[in-house]
């Protein structure tokens, strides 16, 4: 991560979402000790209803991460609701869903056409909140004296591909996932996943980094520093050649 963010990163004036900053190196950056960060756990509403695999897993992560570092203390975040644009997705989509929506998963349809139609007022408002939050994050980080925070990737563990192609080709109307990654992508920070742990039928259990912006460096050296103390990141799934593969698409011939 931080070798291809050395060079994906740099100021593009013809890129709306590019800010002008200093060229850094990540991955020396990455080589930084970490026994003097300060680390925040945010545990509401991110630990909410967790797996019981997920919850240890990710506790035990954490009491790691705090041998590694300056301690742990619980914090807080601000809320990402009301930011979110609801015509944003579907106008990224707007081309393909017109040409072929049922080509799109189910739920998926559902939630776009949910915002074919949306106004351009509602939209406005969401988008002067989000950059309020945006302009404001990094206080949440200095006000509770912390470097970075600590938190599950997410909620539950993984399903299968077979489970998941199942949930998403139901029309049945299902609750919403409750996954953390989400708000970070509306905070506008860095955050990075990594392996703590293996749950149900050995599925991946991740444990999020994130800072406040412009502090890769630091939440790579961290996810480095814990990789190297635990060594999760070698565990590798079981691949046989008799394996059966599981159907990644279906069409109407089967």
């Amino acid at each position: 991560a931080a070798l291809l963010l050395n060079y994906l990163a740099g100021y593009d004036r013809l890129d709306i979402t590019s800010v002008e900053h200093e060229r850094e190196d990540y991955l020396s950056q990455m080589g930084q000790p970490v026994k003097g960060f300060r680390i925040g756990i945010p545990r509401a509403p991110y630990f909410d209803m967790l797996d019981d695999d997920v919850a240890k897993a990710v506790e035990a992560a954490i009491a790691k991460v705090a041998s590694l570092t300056n301690g742990i203390k619980d914090v807080h975040l601000p809320s990402t609701r009301e930011t979110s644009g609801p015509g944003e997705a579907y106008a990224y989509h707007d081309e393909f869903f017109s040409r072929g929506s049922g080509l799109y998963q189910i739920p998926t349809r559902r939630s776009l056409q949910g915002g074919k139609d949306a106004k351009a007022v509602d939209y406005i408002k969401a988008m002067w909140k989000l950059q309020l939050l945006r302009r404001t994050i990094d206080d949440a980080f200095a006000s509770q004296n912390v470097d970075l925070m600590v938190l599950p990737t997410r909620r539950r563990t993984p399903r299968t591909v077979v489970d998941s192609i199942k949930r998403e080709e139901s029309d049945k109307p299902r609750n919403p996932e409750l996954e953390n990654p989400g708000d970070f992508n509306a905070f506008g920070i860095p955050a990075l996943s990594l392996p703590c742990g293996f749950g149900k039928e050995n599925m991946p259990i991740g444990l999020m980094i994130v800072g406040p912006r412009f502090s890769e460096g630091k939440v790579l050296a961290l996810a480095r520093a814990y990789e190297q103390a635990t060594g999760w990141y070698k565990r590798k799934p079981e691949l046989r050649p008799d394996m059966v593969v599981p159907p990644l698409d279906k069409t109407d011939e089967g």
